[in-house]
């Protein structure tokens, strides 16, 4: 019998849930980078469609996905990274396996980057470009939790303790999150999720540092016994470090 497994996807704050731009523009010069489908409805360049763009990528590769039967007979885990061209028109083409981890992965992998509907093309000089993405799509067959740095701490406004009331949420709801290292120092957040929980209820809001309004609606929502996780990614020598607080709401 293939027993039960879990697929996790990594990176999903990390620039564009880890999506590589290569492309004939240059890519520092390419205003906005693609938007998967269905979120039109939201203003370009703005963090709540990019917020949204993630999450519709990742709610069709999780419904489309499978893990291999043969991959789980044989134990076999890892990334598979998929290149994929997004064109002046939004149409997905010319998807390839970088990578090889064999069991049947890289096939699901690039099966289901082709079933990809049309994107929002990437954009340079409000005109609509042609992009390369890369995607790493990872196959787990145990849950991994995620590695939150020791030598860093979150700091958000005035909430001190582990343990806050709605009322001191609310109050401090609109106050900058700041990341320091061990030696105090300030620095850059690269990416910021505010993530809500009570019960079986989820919510959670993306932004690039900065509270937003996604994140200010789902914090007016929280009731005691609800907890909030806030997760910062910042870049330390040139690697990608994450970073978490948790605040338990209490009556």
């Amino acid at each position: 019998m293939i027993r039960k497994t879990t697929l996790i996807f990594f990176y999903i704050s990390i620039f564009f849930l880890g999506l590589n731009a290569q492309s004939n523009v240059e890519v520092e010069a390419i205003a906005e980078m693609p938007y998967f489908s269905g979120c039109e409805a939201h203003a370009d360049y703005s963090d709540e469609k990019r917020n949204c763009s993630n999450r519709a990528l990742i709610d069709f590769i999780s419904r489309n996905l499978n893990y291999p039967e043969q991959a789980q007979a044989d134990d076999i885990e890892g990334t598979v990274y998929v290149r994929f061209s997004v064109s002046e028109y939004g149409k997905v083409t010319n998807a390839k396996v970088l990578n090889q981890i064999g069991g049947g992965c890289d096939e699901e992998a690039l099966r289901v980057v082709n079933m990809f509907p049309a994107w929002d093309p990437a954009q340079n000089n409000l005109k609509p470009v042609a992009v390369e993405m890369d995607l790493p799509i990872l196959f787990a067959l145990k849950s991994v939790e995620p590695i939150f740095s020791e030598r860093h701490t979150i700091h958000w406004g005035k909430l001190a303790a582990k343990q806050v009331t709605r009322t001191e949420l609310l109050d401090n709801v609109r106050d900058e999150v700041i990341v320091r290292d061990e030696f105090g120092n300030d620095l850059d957040i690269s990416s910021l999720v505010i993530a809500y929980q009570r019960n079986r209820s989820f919510n959670d809001a993306e932004s690039t540092g900065m509270i937003n309004n996604d994140m200010i609606k789902i914090l007016k929502k929280a009731k005691a016994g609800g907890e909030i996780l806030v997760t910062a990614t910042i870049v330390e020598d040139g690697e990608f470090v994450e970073v978490a607080r948790l605040y338990e709401i209490v009556d």
